[in-house]
């Protein structure tokens, strides 16, 4: 017996009412999506559209935060996250937009949020490259714009003392649980496996430099139609981005540190010199005051200084 889709997205309203940093609220809704993903998602994702239309500025990160849960927790199947993906790429403008919004100084709050949500999702190769260079280039213009606001429209959109509280607790839980999910390795991680998961020709230094053809599950996506990535993919394809390309820069650096090879240093002296600075010098001797005694006559003192200083004085 199906489910009624009006009863689902009731029950789905109000479990986006209830949704807020803490993790227990988080993965209840996840639990709904996934029970009625597979059949319903284009109602699941208009009822979280929906949310953020009408939702504060707090609401909307939120939300944002379990978009983000969708695709990279790991309870949740392929072909769910799937299903969300084609919503998340026709929708994405849009949902990035309601989290800053334009002319709002409190929209401020959300950004740092909303770049770390694109780091990870980045990492996990989500969306097309072009995609995230065309959000980060969005990001940057709706920044500057909402930093030259004049101080009039700033003070009309400020947090209220108790909503601004509870934005900075909502914060730490969010910040927490991005730490904890850093620590978190793939399936397909080195330590994971240890050497049992690790084919021979990947302890090669130079395994992922080379051309290769990819594998059939690579070529043909698997069964849910996300393509197989590993751990050493990703990180090279994240290090080739990181990379700049070779400019005159790296050309001074390599100038430099020939300069400091053993092949431009001054050759050693000859064994005849090194020999004769290893002599022992003459030490000349030290001038006396006249009238001292000489080093070899000379007595310690056979009272205490306080007694010696009171016979002088007499």
């Amino acid at each position: 017996m199906s489910a009624d889709p009006f009863q689902v997205r009731l029950h789905f309203v109000s479990t986006l009412h209830r949704v807020n940093a803490s993790l227990p609220t988080i993965q209840k809704a996840l639990s709904t999506i996934v029970e009625y993903g597979p059949s319903m998602h284009s109602e699941l994702w208009e009822c979280i559209m929906d949310e953020c239309k009408s939702g504060s500025i707090n609401r909307r990160i939120n939300l944002l935060f379990l978009i983000d849960s969708i695709f990279t927790d790991e309870t949740l199947s392929p072909t769910i996250r799937s299903f969300f993906r084609r919503h998340l790429e026709r929708d994405l403008y849009a949902l990035f937009d309601l989290a800053i919004p334009e002319g709002r100084w409190d929209a401020l709050l959300n950004v740092p949020a909303v770049e770390k949500i694109l780091a990870a999702w980045k990492a996990r190769l989500i969306l097309d490259r072009s995609t995230f260079e065309d959000l980060e280039t969005m990001l940057e213009v709706r920044k500057a714009s909402l930093y030259a606001l004049s101080p009039e429209r700033r003070n009309l959109t400020l947090l209220p003392p108790n909503d601004m509280q509870r934005r900075i607790e909502e914060d730490r839980e969010r910040h927490k649980r991005l730490r904890e999910r850093s620590w978190i390795l793939p399936p397909t991680a080195f330590t994971h496996q240890s050497l049992f998961g690790t084919r021979p020709e990947q302890l090669d230094l130079t395994h992922l430099t080379r051309v290769q053809r990819p594998s059939k599950k690579v070529e043909g996506k698997d069964a849910d139609g996300d393509g197989v990535w590993n751990t050493q993919d990703l990180d090279f394809n994240q290090m080739w981005e990181e990379t700049s390309d070779f400019n005159d820069d790296d050309v001074e650096d390599i100038l430099e540190d020939e300069k400091l090879s053993w092949v431009h240093q001054p050759p050693p002296p000859p064994p005849a010199l090194v020999q004769a600075q290893q002599v022992a010098p003459v030490q000349t001797p030290i001038a006396q005051p006249a009238g001292a005694p000489p080093f070899g006559n000379v007595q310690p003192p056979r009272a205490p200084a306080s007694m010696r200083l009171a016979q002088r004085s007499s």
